[in-house]
């Protein structure tokens, strides 16, 4: 007890640093895990509370694909809902130019609810692999953003046939 009294007055200032340095360092230990550990296991957090008032039923989802299938120029159809967007992939006949593709596609929009097309982003894919004139083929993204125009958007990475 005696070593130790000694020590505590000999070192006094080294003793009020050290404890000082533990309450800080506890302090940050214990604010980075409240800032940063998050207890939900959700993936999305918060971001797709608005989804709760407006849901997107499988119901809906499967008019879609029906509607589309429902052309006679659609060979497949898949529909993938993840989150706030909705993926659409849509394969075409051999011999579907791509402006009926782009038409076609634009369809699909009608089956959803106008409270659902402010909620929700729609991306679509056509595909159509001609076997007669590779130049015919086509693969061609397009989305329609919530907050966008309310049309569907379109690239434009088609390939381009060889000047020569």
């Amino acid at each position: 007890m005696k070593r130790i009294k000694k020590f505590l007055r000999e070192n006094k200032v080294l003793v009020v640093l050290a404890i000082i340095f533990l309450i800080c360092m506890i302090i940050l230990v214990s604010s980075t895990i409240i800032t940063f550990y998050d207890n939900s296991k959700d993936v999305y957090g918060t971001r797709l509370d608005t989804t709760k008032n407006v849901p997107l039923e499988d119901d809906v989802l499967n008019k879609v694909k029906t509607d589309l299938q429902s052309d006679k120029t659609v060979t497949n159809v898949n529909i993938l809902k993840k989150g706030k967007i909705v993926y659409i992939e849509i394969d075409f006949a051999d011999d579907t130019k791509l402006d009926n593709a782009k038409k076609s596609a634009e369809v699909a929009l009608t089956s959803f609810s106008e409270a659902q097309l402010k909620v929700y982003d729609i991306h679509f894919t056509i595909n159509s692999k001609n076997t007669k004139d590779d130049n015919e083929s086509y693969t061609l993204m397009g989305a329609r953003n919530k907050n966008g125009s309310g049309k569907i958007i379109w690239n434009n990475n088609n390939k381009e046939e060889s000047k020569k």
